[in-house]
Order: structure tokens, then sequence, then C-alpha cells
């Protein structure tokens, strides 16, 4: 058994190792999409269904519309951070630190919230109504970009104290991260839109 230990090296130009990881993301931005907009469908299917006054029952409880929108707000942070980063890339590495920092205080936030909600019916081990288990799927959607967006947030701070990084391939990557955090900012402005519809 012999082990080689010759590095592996991109035989493309680095134009198409960029515009393929792109592609990547993209892919994986409209698969993402299609999740969102059919929770969002969900949200509104039930919420005008409501069968025998299911989507929200009397005496339950609800978040308030601001909360939806405060959630929001560090995947905002998030993707401005980085845009003017990728803009100003002689202190990229603090804005790279202020995206990871936003999307991780995001995830606690929304943590809390879960953790928190008070709409569990502790006798039938169910959620008070279809608004309360869209809000719980919907916010569970949110922790799951969190933890995704801090994944990549945390990656471009740790690149940028590497040194030597091919300029041009790494240009195509920091516009592959913008895609993914203004998709990110997009899908919680649309999640903070859908919830504050709550009352029929």
């Amino acid at each position: 058994m012999s082990t080689s230990t010759e590095h592996v090296m991109h035989h493309d130009a680095p134009e198409v190792v960029g515009r393929r990881e792109r592609l990547g993301v993209r892919l994986i931005i409209l698969a993402d999409g299609a999740f969102v907009f059919g929770l969002i469908f969900s949200y509104f299917y039930l919420r005008n269904l409501n069968v025998a006054g299911g989507w929200y029952p009397k005496d339950a409880h609800k978040f308030t519309v601001s909360s939806g929108w405060l959630l929001a707000l560090p995947f905002v942070v998030a993707a401005i951070s980085h845009r003017i980063g990728q803009r100003n890339r002689a202190n990229f590495g603090s804005y790279s630190i202020i995206t990871f920092l936003a999307l991780a205080i995001g995830l606690v936030m929304q943590w809390n919230q879960l953790s928190n909600m008070p709409f569990m019916v502790a006798d039938q081990g169910g959620f008070e109504g279809s608004y309360a288990s869209m809000a719980f799927l919907m916010g569970a959607a949110n922790i799951l970009h969190y933890v995704l967006g801090a994944f990549v947030a945390l990656g471009l701070v740790i690149r940028t104290r590497r040194a030597a990084i091919d300029p041009v391939l790494e240009t195509w990557r920091l516009m592959t991260a913008g895609s993914w955090f203004t998709w990110l900012a997009i899908a919680g402005v649309a999640g903070a839109i859908t919830t504050s519809f709550v009352a029929l």
C-alpha cells in the first residue's frame, strides 16, 4: 500500500472553479427557496382554511409582530456587513467577524424564542393551533439558516487569516458567499412579512 504526498491541484482556471462553486450555491438557494416558499404557502393556506377555528383558537398565545422582524434583523445585518466587506477588502477581516457575530446572535435569539414558546398544550402533547405549529416550523427553518450562515461566516473569518489564497478565486468565493447571505436576508424578511399576518 503506497501513499502519495502530492497535493491535489485544480487544473481549471480560478474563474472556472469560481463559476462552478457559485452555480452550486445558487442551486442550493433555489432548493432552499422552494422549501421557504412552501412554508409561506402552507402558512397562508392554513390561515385561510381555518377549519373549526383551528388556526388561532380562542385564548391561544401568539408572538408579537415585532418578534419576527427582530429575528430577521441579524440576517440583514450579516448580508450588509458582508457586502461592505467585499467592497472594502482591506478591512474584510473585521466585517467577516461582524457577519459571523450577527448570525451567531440571531441563532441564540431564535433558539431562545423556540425554547420559551407558550404554544404547547401539556395535556395533549401538541400545539395550540395551526398558527403555533407553523410558527414553530418557520422558527426551525430560521435556526437551520442561522446555523448554515454562521458556518459559512466562520469559514470566511478563518480564511481571512490565511496567507496564500488565489485573489481571483477568493473574489469568486466572496461573491458566492454574498449570494448566500443575500438569500438568507431575503428568506428572513419573507418569513417576517408572513408571520406579521396572524389574525383573520
